[in-house]
């Protein structure tokens, strides 16, 4: 496994390991999710798996994220953009000749489905793994939920007021997502979360067809509900695997990650 570091256009670092097999002709990038890192179970599964079927893996940390430089850099919806397209054009010019696939998991996938919303990406295989395609829609929905309010405006209110207050006294709100930690977000991010609204901008402009999208999420998922992905894949015509009696980690089976990563392999190798 290699290390190194990307230093990306507004000075900010990416740190990165990858495991590239020499000569190969595809590489995968894997976008973790939301208070994970790319040293994540999930990414160290797939650096091993793939690349001894000859495909290349890179894992990065994202924004906010991580024990290293890029836990410096503000959680953004823009910033984690730009990491992703980073790593992206770094792969380009070090490997010309391989073809970029993506591997997006939860809050990663969310990213990546923005992603190529914005067509930044140039290749055209994405592989959405628990995808929190409602991202916004959950977390906006605990920062508004009502407390002991009567009305919608109420409820408006006294959310609003929350917020402000934990913003201006820790300079952050805190958001129970039933993963390990809470998650912290700033403002900024409330606000990009708001303009950034997964669903509605993939109902105004569908991807293109030669952009291919796979999802496998698991079945009794607490923290994205698979019904709400299978929603979105159905709408849009897009291939899903459910696996059985799996949370959001798809690992309580022993097997469940390699039902995982054969399917993002299958995908990267059409």
């Amino acid at each position: 496994m290699k290390k190194f570091t990307i230093i990306k256009k507004n000075g900010n670092i990416i740190p990165c390991i990858s495991e590239i097999p020499e000569n190969c002709k595809k590489i995968a990038i894997v976008i973790h999710g939301m208070c994970s890192s790319k040293e994540s179970a999930n990414a160290a599964y797939m650096m091993n798996f793939l690349p001894e079927r000859g495909v290349g893996v890179v894992a990065y940390d994202q924004p906010g994220h991580g024990e290293e430089e890029a836990k410096e850099e503000e959680l953004r919806i823009g910033n984690c953009l730009d990491s992703l397209n980073a790593v992206e054009e770094h792969l380009k010019a070090e490997y010309p000749e391989a073809e970029i696939c993506y591997f997006g998991s939860s809050f990663g996938a969310y990213i990546l489905g923005l992603y190529l919303a914005k067509h930044l990406n140039s290749g055209n295989k994405a592989f959405m793994r628990c995808a929190a395609v409602i991202f916004p829609q959950m977390i906006l929905g605990k920062l508004e939920k009502p407390e002991n309010a009567e009305k919608p405006e109420e409820a408006e209110e006294q959310s609003n007021n929350r917020i402000m207050k934990d913003l201006e006294e820790k300079g952050y709100v805190e958001v129970e997502l039933g993963i390990e930690k809470p998650a912290r977000f700033t403002g900024g991010f409330i606000k990009d979360l708001k303009e950034n609204d997964l669903l509605k901008i993939y109902e105004k402009e569908p991807l293109t067809k030669d952009v291919k999208l796979y999802f496998v999420h698991g079945e009794k998922d607490s923290v994205v509900p698979a019904s709400a992905v299978q929603a979105f894949a159905a709408e849009h015509g897009y291939p899903i695997t459910v696996v059985e009696d799996e949370e959001h980690s798809i690992s309580n089976d022993p097997s469940s990650p390699k039902i995982v990563a054969e399917l993002a392999y299958k995908l990267f190798m059409i």
